[in-house]
Protein backbone atom coordinates (compact mmCIF):
# COMPACT_ATOMS: atom_id res chain seq x y z
CA UNK A 1 0.00 0.00 0.00
CA UNK A 2 1.38 3.78 -1.19
CA UNK A 3 0.81 6.08 2.12
CA UNK A 4 1.22 9.87 2.15
CA UNK A 5 4.08 10.98 4.38
CA UNK A 6 2.38 13.32 6.77
CA UNK A 7 -0.95 15.26 6.90
CA UNK A 8 -2.37 16.63 3.89
CA UNK A 9 -1.16 16.45 0.54
CA UNK A 10 1.63 13.85 0.01
CA UNK A 11 4.65 15.43 -0.64
CA UNK A 12 5.12 13.40 -4.07
CA UNK A 13 2.84 11.34 -6.82
CA UNK A 14 1.95 7.85 -6.23
CA UNK A 15 4.61 5.90 -7.93
CA UNK A 16 3.07 5.54 -11.07
CA UNK A 17 2.79 9.46 -11.57
CA UNK A 18 6.66 10.27 -11.43
CA UNK A 19 8.90 11.04 -14.00
CA UNK A 20 11.12 7.74 -14.35
CA UNK A 21 13.68 5.83 -16.47
CA UNK A 22 15.20 2.72 -14.99
CA UNK A 23 18.71 2.83 -14.74
CA UNK A 24 19.11 7.20 -14.46
CA UNK A 25 18.32 7.13 -10.41
CA UNK A 26 20.27 10.32 -10.24
CA UNK A 27 18.03 11.88 -13.11
CA UNK A 28 14.81 10.27 -11.28
CA UNK A 29 15.45 12.10 -8.02
CA UNK A 30 15.73 15.05 -9.39
CA UNK A 31 12.41 15.27 -11.33
CA UNK A 32 10.83 14.09 -7.73
CA UNK A 33 13.04 16.90 -6.24
CA UNK A 34 11.56 19.65 -9.13
CA UNK A 35 8.03 18.05 -8.49
CA UNK A 36 8.04 18.46 -4.21
CA UNK A 37 9.18 22.06 -4.89
CA UNK A 38 6.66 22.86 -7.77
CA UNK A 39 4.25 22.01 -5.23
CA UNK A 40 5.07 24.45 -2.21
CA UNK A 41 3.49 22.20 0.06
CA UNK A 42 6.68 21.40 2.05
CA UNK A 43 9.91 22.71 2.63
CA UNK A 44 12.56 21.27 0.23
CA UNK A 45 14.78 21.64 3.09
CA UNK A 46 13.22 18.37 4.81
CA UNK A 47 14.71 16.65 1.57
CA UNK A 48 17.95 15.03 1.59
CA UNK A 49 19.17 13.38 -1.99
CA UNK A 50 21.01 10.10 -1.08
CA UNK A 51 24.05 8.72 -2.46
CA UNK A 52 25.19 5.36 -2.27
CA UNK A 53 28.05 3.72 -3.57
CA UNK A 54 31.65 2.30 -2.42
CA UNK A 55 35.00 2.48 -3.13
CA UNK A 56 34.48 -0.78 -5.61
CA UNK A 57 31.86 0.33 -6.99
CA UNK A 58 29.31 -2.37 -6.73
CA UNK A 59 26.81 -1.64 -3.30
CA UNK A 60 24.43 -4.50 -3.03
CA UNK A 61 20.44 -3.15 -2.72
CA UNK A 62 17.59 -5.95 -2.07
CA UNK A 63 14.17 -5.19 -2.28
CA UNK A 64 14.77 -3.81 -5.88
CA UNK A 65 12.12 -3.97 -8.43
CA UNK A 66 14.75 -5.56 -11.15
CA UNK A 67 16.16 -7.78 -8.42
CA UNK A 68 15.63 -11.57 -8.61
CA UNK A 69 13.83 -13.08 -5.66
CA UNK A 70 15.51 -12.31 -2.19
CA UNK A 71 18.96 -11.67 -3.89
CA UNK A 72 20.04 -8.23 -3.76
CA UNK A 73 20.94 -6.33 -6.81
CA UNK A 74 24.37 -5.08 -7.04
CA UNK A 75 24.32 -1.08 -8.51
CA UNK A 76 27.79 0.90 -9.48
CA UNK A 77 25.68 3.54 -7.30
CA UNK A 78 22.61 4.41 -6.24
CA UNK A 79 20.33 7.46 -5.13
CA UNK A 80 17.42 8.13 -3.33
CA UNK A 81 15.16 10.69 -1.53
CA UNK A 82 14.75 11.09 1.84
CA UNK A 83 12.19 13.35 3.69
CA UNK A 84 13.26 14.16 7.17
CA UNK A 85 9.91 15.53 8.65
CA UNK A 86 11.20 16.81 11.58
CA UNK A 87 9.75 14.41 14.68
CA UNK A 88 7.21 12.65 12.55
CA UNK A 89 8.06 9.63 10.36
CA UNK A 90 10.79 9.72 8.24
CA UNK A 91 10.31 8.55 4.51
CA UNK A 92 12.52 7.16 1.61
CA UNK A 93 11.67 7.52 -2.02
CA UNK A 94 13.03 5.12 -4.32
CA UNK A 95 11.35 4.79 -7.57
CA UNK A 96 13.64 1.62 -7.88
CA UNK A 97 12.20 -0.56 -4.72
CA UNK A 98 9.78 -3.31 -4.86
CA UNK A 99 9.07 -1.64 -1.20
CA UNK A 100 6.20 0.76 -0.52
CA UNK A 101 6.71 4.48 -2.10
CA UNK A 102 7.06 6.47 0.01
CA UNK A 103 9.00 3.61 1.79
CA UNK A 104 8.93 4.30 6.16
CA UNK A 105 12.72 4.98 6.60
CA UNK A 106 13.35 2.23 9.29
CA UNK A 107 11.57 -0.45 6.75
CA UNK A 108 14.08 0.95 4.00
CA UNK A 109 16.70 0.34 6.16
CA UNK A 110 15.99 -3.04 7.23
CA UNK A 111 15.19 -4.06 4.07
CA UNK A 112 16.63 -2.78 1.23
CA UNK A 113 20.12 -2.34 3.20
CA UNK A 114 19.87 -5.66 5.06
CA UNK A 115 23.08 -5.60 8.05
CA UNK A 116 26.21 -4.75 7.15
CA UNK A 117 27.36 -8.05 8.97
CA UNK A 118 25.73 -9.79 6.03
CA UNK A 119 28.01 -8.42 3.34
CA UNK A 120 31.99 -8.28 2.96
CA UNK A 121 33.58 -4.67 4.12
CA UNK A 122 34.93 -4.20 0.86
CA UNK A 123 31.18 -4.02 -0.46
CA UNK A 124 29.67 -1.78 2.39
CA UNK A 125 27.81 1.10 1.50
CA UNK A 126 29.10 4.53 1.91
CA UNK A 127 26.88 7.47 1.86
CA UNK A 128 26.68 10.77 0.49
CA UNK A 129 23.67 13.49 1.58
CA UNK A 130 22.80 16.70 -0.18
CA UNK A 131 20.27 18.77 0.98
CA UNK A 132 17.44 18.78 -1.99
CA UNK A 133 17.07 22.40 -2.42
CA UNK A 134 21.16 22.25 -3.15
CA UNK A 135 20.98 19.35 -5.29
CA UNK A 136 18.18 21.43 -7.82
CA UNK A 137 20.47 24.42 -8.44
CA UNK A 138 23.58 22.39 -8.92
CA UNK A 139 23.05 18.72 -10.76
CA UNK A 140 23.62 18.62 -13.93
CA UNK A 141 24.68 14.97 -16.02
CA UNK A 142 25.43 14.90 -20.28
CA UNK A 143 24.50 11.36 -19.45
CA UNK A 144 28.10 10.46 -21.16
CA UNK A 145 28.12 7.89 -17.78
CA UNK A 146 25.48 6.14 -19.88
CA UNK A 147 27.10 5.62 -23.28
CA UNK A 148 29.58 3.05 -24.02
CA UNK A 149 33.28 3.42 -25.44
CA UNK A 150 31.72 3.74 -29.19
CA UNK A 151 29.53 6.19 -28.04
CA UNK A 152 26.17 3.85 -27.92
CA UNK A 153 23.58 4.21 -25.28
CA UNK A 154 24.25 1.49 -22.13
CA UNK A 155 20.79 2.05 -21.17
CA UNK A 156 18.23 4.56 -23.43
CA UNK A 157 17.88 7.70 -22.19
CA UNK A 158 15.15 9.74 -20.45
CA UNK A 159 12.77 11.47 -23.01
CA UNK A 160 13.68 14.75 -22.03
CA UNK A 161 16.29 17.27 -22.37
CA UNK A 162 19.21 16.81 -20.28
CA UNK A 163 18.99 18.58 -17.09
CA UNK A 164 21.16 21.40 -17.31
CA UNK A 165 21.82 24.04 -13.92
CA UNK A 166 23.43 27.21 -13.32
CA UNK A 167 25.92 25.02 -10.84
CA UNK A 168 26.63 22.48 -13.95
CA UNK A 169 28.44 19.73 -10.81
CA UNK A 170 28.36 16.17 -11.81
CA UNK A 171 28.13 15.32 -8.12
CA UNK A 172 31.55 12.98 -7.53
CA UNK A 173 30.92 10.11 -5.31
CA UNK A 174 33.54 11.33 -2.72
CA UNK A 175 31.94 9.06 0.02
CA UNK A 176 34.90 9.22 2.55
Amino acid sequence: MERAAGAGAAPAPARHGCVYTSCYCEENVWKLCEYIQSQDQYPLEEFYVIFISNDRKMIPLWKQRSGCGDKPVVWDYHVILLHDSSGDQNFIYDLDTALPFPCLFDTYIEEAFKSDDDIYPEYRRKIRAVRADVYLKTFASDRSHMKDSSGKWLKPPPSYPCIETAGLVWPTLNLQ
